[in-house]
Formats: C-alpha cells, structure tokens, sequence
C-alpha cells in the first residue's frame, strides 16, 4: 500500500513544478515584446505579447511616402513584428512544453493567428486552417435509425 504521507508529499510537489511552469509560461508571454522597423527605415512598430501594437513610430523617411505606400509600409511592419513576437513566444516555450503535442498545439495556433512572411520578405495573409473531419460515430451510437426504445 502506498504511504499517504509520501502521496501527499509528491503530489505537493507536482503542485508546486504546475505552479513554478505556470509562473514561465506568463513570464514568457509578458517578455514577448518585439520591435520591428520597414526595410527602408522609415516606420518602427513595438508589439507585446500577442501581437498587441504598443507603439507606432513614423521616423523621417516616412515624409517621403506618398499616404498609400505609408499605410502598406506600416500594415507590413506590425505585421513583420506581430510574426517575430509569436517566433519568440515559440522559442520561449520549447523547453517549457518540448516538442510534443502541447508545442505542436502552439505552433498551430501561431500559424493560423498572424500573417507569414515569405522568404522574399513580403508578407502574407494567414491561410485559412484545413478543416479536421468530424470524428466517426462509434457502433455504440449507431442505432440504424431506429430508436433504442421498442
């Protein structure tokens, strides 16, 4: 038989190793600020953890673009930060979650919330997620149609 005092020490300190990953992993998300700036320097953008916009700069330069230029500049910026706070978060959480399912569950979640920048650098809008097919009814639920009351 198990001893109770021992159980009750060991799930103490599973309770406390919940507690201390809980205390990362908030961690983690609260330092996932990133500042991105525009290939030609003329917008800064500064996004928490995620993806929240916390500051937007127009530097110079910006004077420069004509007012549609500028708001593409500025989409492309936040979302070039939006995509390095999010790679961030992932680095962060690896050692906390390995590579298992819960890592596989965020890299999802990141993949599908915020935009994809391709190798040429240009970004582009996330792609819808390929939808799961519904899960088989087991026989225990099949009733032929009929009702299971005669």
């Amino acid at each position: 038989m198990t001893d109770p005092h021992q159980y009750l020490a060991d799930f103490e300190q599973r309770l406390q190793q919940a507690q201390e990953q809980a205390n990362a992993i908030q961690t983690a998300f609260r330092e996932s600020r990133t500042q991105a700036q525009s290939p030609d320097g003329s917008v800064i953008v500064t996004v928490g953890s995620g993806g929240r916009i916390e500051s937007l700069q127009l530097t110079p330069r910006a004077d420069d673009l004509g007012h549609t230029a500028l708001g593409r500049t500025i989409m492309d910026t936040i979302r070039r930060a939006q995509v390095e706070a999010a790679h961030k978060i992932e680095d962060t959480m690896r050692p906390l979650l390995g590579d298992g399912e819960g890592m596989a569950f965020l890299r999802e979640q990141v993949e599908q919330g915020i935009a994809v920048i391709d190798p040429a650098g240009t970004v582009e809008e996330p792609k819808p997620a390929p939808r799961r097919p519904a899960p088989p009814l087991s026989d225990d639920d099949d009733f032929g149609g009929n009702s299971v009351l005669r």
